[in-house]
């Protein structure tokens, strides 16, 4: 049995059903427990552990994007401590996210990579990282505004708009600049694989549809799943705004994925995944239906019904070929599907 990595953004439904408990409730609630991964400026590249060829990764500079990370990752591991605690109103929540740094996470990082000038190879990463550091600081600039603001319904679609484009970013990295910049383990099964470890044609479309879909994917968890204390009415702002992108996206995915033919051997399996999506699609149509009016019970009710499905087609899978190929998605947080292994 192979060891997959932990994905380190959780099942997407597993946390829309968290956020949604979450949501629903006021900011006393018992806190649950926050990941604590850190990223060290310091630490030894994933990449250096293996190629033979390291020394050509001009090492001062990727030295120079880690500490640029790091700067983020610090800021974030603030945020954690605030989720990690409970708040009497949820007001005190957003004055402890404003002193934590809503707002700054992208500042220094932003400032350090315009200062570099990258080698050669890494010209088109550079470009790449530093755009979305700069869409990243832009978006999170208005979520300050809107949280300064108290307007959480604002606040919770700009965190999955972050959430879309940091994704968007470390897809589209070349796998010596995602495995070299920085990222913590859990963060590198974003990066593109390397020949060998994807074999046949099939495993290799399945995995590019998935890398296609995975932006929206984190964009929905970031939208839903964000622990705020939303009201009902709040809670279907959110869905009403974002709940029709998340169909289309779901959509999308499917279609594609019926352009795709199996080999013998993951036939199954693929079956299983198709029809995972069409029952997911199913689900998510309704939440949006009922979300435009204003049936929070009733979307809630819906949203429960995505996680035995997840879990479900995740449990059913049989081929380890398969299984790497749609580990980006399935493999989960220690947590995901009541932390059955993948």
């Amino acid at each position: 049995m192979r060891v997959r990595k932990s994905v380190w953004l959780p099942g997407l439904f597993v946390a829309i059903i968290l956020g949604l408990v979450a949501c629903g409730s006021d900011a006393t609630a018992t806190p649950q427990p926050i990941p604590t991964a850190t990223v060290s400026p310091t630490a030894e590249p994933v990449s250096q552990q293996d190629s033979p060829r390291a020394a050509e990764l001009k090492p001062e500079y990727l030295a120079e994007v880690r500490r640029a990370e790091f700067s983020t990752a610090a800021i974030f591991q603030g945020f954690r401590t605030v989720f990690a605690q409970s708040y009497p109103v949820r007001e005190a929540l957003i004055t402890a996210l404003l002193q934590a740094g809503v707002g700054t996470p992208f500042i220094e990082k932003t400032a350090i990579l315009e200062e570099l000038d990258p080698p050669e190879r890494f010209r088109g990463d550079h470009q790449i990282w530093l755009e979305a550091a700069r869409e990243l600081l832009r978006v999170d600039t208005e979520a300050a505004e809107a949280i300064d603001a108290g307007d959480l319904v604002r606040f919770s679609v700009l965190n999955g708009k972050l959430a879309g484009v940091d994704v968007a970013a470390r897809i589209a990295l070349s796998t010596a600049f995602c495995l070299n910049a920085g990222f913590v383990e859990e963060q590198t099964v974003l990066c593109t694989p390397v020949d060998s470890e994807l074999e046949g044609e099939y495993q290799i479309a399945i995995n590019d549809l998935i890398r296609g879909f995975m932006p929206e994917f984190a964009t929905s968890r970031g939208n839903i799943g964000f622990r705020l204390s939303l009201t009902p009415e709040e809670l279907n702002q959110v869905l009403s705004e974002t709940g029709a992108n998340a169909r289309d996206a779901f959509q999308g995915f499917a279609t594609a994925l019926d352009t795709v033919t199996a080999p013998e051997e993951m036939k199954a399996d693929h079956e299983r995944l198709q029809s995972f999506f069409d029952r997911a699609i199913d689900i998510v149509s309704e939440v949006y239906r009922l979300g435009q009016e204003n049936d929070l019970d009733g979307a809630r009710g819906e949203l429960l019904k995505l996680e035995p499905a997840f879990c479900d087609a995740r449990g059913n899978f049989e081929s380890e070929d398969f299984k790497d190929a749609v580990a980006i998605m399935f493999v989960g947080s220690a947590t995901t599907c009541g932390g059955t292994g993948f």
